[in-house]
């Protein structure tokens, strides 16, 4: 049992509340209240420090790939189409425990396959502290996810397989979803067609974008578009869609091709209703824990305001993985999955994590080794 005392508590959905209290029992936000006191129970003073539901990455491939990123075994380019192939078979506990995803107050992600398939299988959320598999997942199915950029053409283009261009990546996505929308088959894209799981698609470049929205228009699904370098250039479309978007990581090899993303605009689209998130994970896999930070300054820099982006990290990666029941805001009855930092760190880089608490567990403390 642990009392929070006195943080300035960042719900998630844009409220703060300033020299509150949480108390943390069986692994469950049990209260929220001010002056909280029961005796025997581990006290953390968090006066004048910033208190976050746990940050979610919704789209990873931390933990299902080699931890030397040479195996890769999110990846199975043996067909272009795999529905089947499930993430969790490839998720290693050790070797995402390696990542240290919780010393920034990364809690969960959705972890995923690569972008090398059209179809590419089936996502899960998992935490990212924990002793195994089982323990660490959360749910499974989350997603049924697929891509349509470069890597698709490289991967099987360089083999001279089918498909080798954009025309062919579109055509057969076009014609997987025709036929599935006719069968009879109960199967994973059928829970995809009826709004159960989104559909989870890699896309940078505005045609792409355009050409993915033109497909999917005829079917009533949730689109999720990752990636998204260029889906400034068209917000209308996305926003008639009712899609979501995940930008991709923007400090590194992708912010050379993509820096000119306007992310103030990408972001508007939650004024639609829509749910804008971020994620670690560019083109060819994941970047480092710390460069989620500046992902999120990035978006504060662009004009966001603080709440906003906060809750591209919490309640809407939450709601797009469907785990917003338990997760993504401080409140009585969801897990004890929280982040204390001495400042915020959307807004100031020089901010530290001091406590990572997942499933009322404290995982990590400013000074640990």
């Amino acid at each position: 049992m642990f009392i929070i005392k006195n943080g300035i508590i960042h719900i998630g959905n844009g409220d703060v509340l300033k020299d509150w209290d949480i108390l943390i029992e069986d692994g469950l936000i049990k209260r929220i209240e001010k002056n909280i006191e029961i005796e025997n129970s581990k006290t953390i003073n968090a006066k004048g420090r910033e208190v976050f539901p746990g940050f979610i990455d919704p789209i990873s491939n931390f933990g299902c790939m080699d931890s030397t990123f040479s195996i890769k075994d999110h990846d199975e380019i043996s067909n272009p189409i795999t529905p089947d192939a499930k993430i969790k078979y490839a998720f290693n506990p050790s070797e995402i425990m390696l990542e240290e995803l919780y010393k920034v107050g990364i809690t969960a992600i959705g972890a995923a396959p690569g972008n090398k398939n059209i179809i590419g299988g089936q996502m899960a959320a998992f935490k990212t502290w924990g002793s195994s598999s089982k323990k660490m997942l959360i749910k499974e199915p989350v997603a049924l996810k697929g891509a349509v950029s470069n890597p698709v053409k490289e991967s099987y283009g360089k083999n001279q397989i089918f498909p080798m261009t954009r025309m062919g990546i579109f055509s057969k996505l076009e014609n997987y979803f025709y036929e599935a929308a006719k069968s009879n088959e109960d199967n994973i894209v059928k829970r995809v067609l009826n709004k159960e799981i989104p559909l989870v698609i890699h896309v940078n470049t505005s045609a792409e974008i355009q050409a993915l929205l033109n497909i999917v228009k005829d079917y009533d699904l949730h689109l999720v578009i990752c990636g998204g370098y260029q889906a400034d250039r068209c917000i209308e479309e996305i926003i008639h869609a009712k899609a979501s978007v995940i930008v991709g990581e923007q400090t590194y090899l992708t912010a050379k091709n993509y820096n000119e993303t306007d992310l103030k605009k990408i972001a508007d689209i939650q004024k639609e209703g829509g749910l804008v998130s971020f994620s670690l994970t560019g083109d060819y896999g994941p970047e480092g824990k710390v460069k989620y930070l500046w992902n999120a300054i990035g978006f504060y820099r662009a004009g966001v305001d603080r709440e906003d982006v906060l809750k591209m990290m919490t309640i809407n990666p939450a709601k797009i993985l469907g785990l917003d029941h338990i997760l993504g805001t401080i409140e009585v009855g969801k897990s004890a999955d929280l982040v204390i930092y001495t400042n915020n760190p959307i807004e100031y880089y020089s901010s530290r994590a001091v406590y990572t608490f997942i499933g009322g567990e404290m995982v990590y403390q400013e000074g640990d080794l």
